[in-house]
């Protein structure tokens, strides 16, 4: 039987925990467990029976028009996927459309299956060395992203994945861009949008330079960087986004190292002008934040426990 019609028989139901295997069904993929879900999309660790290679599938059905947004975020991942090969940025391997009566009603994507936690999962824990690290990581695998004309737009912890082997996985690709160019709609999460993306200007490498800060300052204090719009806390306030409290901010950062805190903060400044220039940079500045640390260890003073706060009430903006 065609998968389009095997979709389209079970298109309003998914499996639940204990039965993944059978109310969705892919010819030669056995479902294992679910892994995530939203309004109208599902997210499974898949294996490959032939080869028993396990993969992530993400599973869409448009219910209403306005859903067919998902389908064209799941196109745009598999078309940056295929296009930046970089260790950090997960694999992304087949898209297909599923269509019933010549209308498209869903859409399946096939990524790499990363066995790990994100940086806003309650299991991670690690030291603050540990912690710059896998910042480090993401920072090269970005750097490959805008070397071939992307920027991601959407970082945060819950995207930066740790496997067990302590390698590093930057997912969630649907919201990039094209670097030097400015975005249709407003996309992103309230908490580590840049004011750029807010004001559909043009993007480039200082716009993840931003969010790749936001999202630090957000693993190693258990708190959004304080601004203007996420202490509003409304959607209303776009104009807002990214322009820094800095009263507030002071008060988030003071338990952190000095090096720490300034790299948070010049990544984090409103005006772009004004932040690390670029992925280079920010990886000699972690890198020069690791030895300090590494000094003031081997001198008696530690930093090693990180509090780490699922993201749980992290804001999206407008799709």
């Amino acid at each position: 039987m065609r998968l389009a019609n095997i979709f389209a028989q079970d298109l309003g139901r998914f499996p639940s925990e204990s039965d993944v295997s059978v109310s969705v069904e892919i010819p030669n993929y056995r479902l294992i467990e679910k892994l995530g879900e939203g309004a109208q999309t599902r997210v499974f660790r898949a294996r490959c029976m032939p080869t028993g290679k396990d993969y992530t599938v993400k599973i869409v059905k448009i219910a209403k028009p306005e859903d067919a947004n998902l389908i064209e975020l799941m196109r745009a991942e598999h078309v940056i996927g295929s296009t930046v090969d970089h260790p950090v940025i997960r694999k992304v391997y087949e898209f297909r459309l599923m269509r019933q009566r010549f209308r498209v009603r869903g859409a399946i994507l096939f990524l790499e299956y990363v066995p790990g936690v994100s940086l806003a999962d309650k299991e991670f824990n690690a030291s603050l060395d540990e912690v710059l690290r896998v910042f480090r990581e993401v920072a090269h695998g970005l750097q490959a992203m805008h070397s071939a004309g992307y920027v991601h737009a959407d970082l945060k912890p819950n995207n930066i994945l740790v496997a067990k082997d302590g390698s590093v996985k930057l997912i969630d690709l649907g919201q990039s861009a094209r670097i030097h160019q400015a975005k249709a709609k407003i996309q992103g999460t309230i908490d580590y949008m840049a004011p750029e993306q807010v004001q559909r200007a043009t993007l480039d490498q200082r716009t993840d330079v931003f969010g790749l800060g936001a999202a630090l300052h957000k693993v190693v204090t258990g708190k959004p960087i304080p601004t203007e719009m996420n202490q509003t806390v409304s959607v209303h306030s776009q104009s807002l986004i990214g322009r820094r409290v800095l009263e507030v901010r002071e008060s988030t950062m003071h338990d952190l190292p000095t090096c720490v805190s300034r790299v948070i903060n010049d990544c984090c400044q409103h005006n772009a002008a004004e932040r690390i220039a670029g992925m280079s940079e920010l990886i000699e500045r972690i890198e020069l934040a690791r030895a300090i640390l590494n000094k003031l260890a081997a001198g008696g003073e530690r930093y090693d426990s990180v509090p780490v706060v699922k993201a749980v009430a992290d804001t999206q903006a407008p799709a």
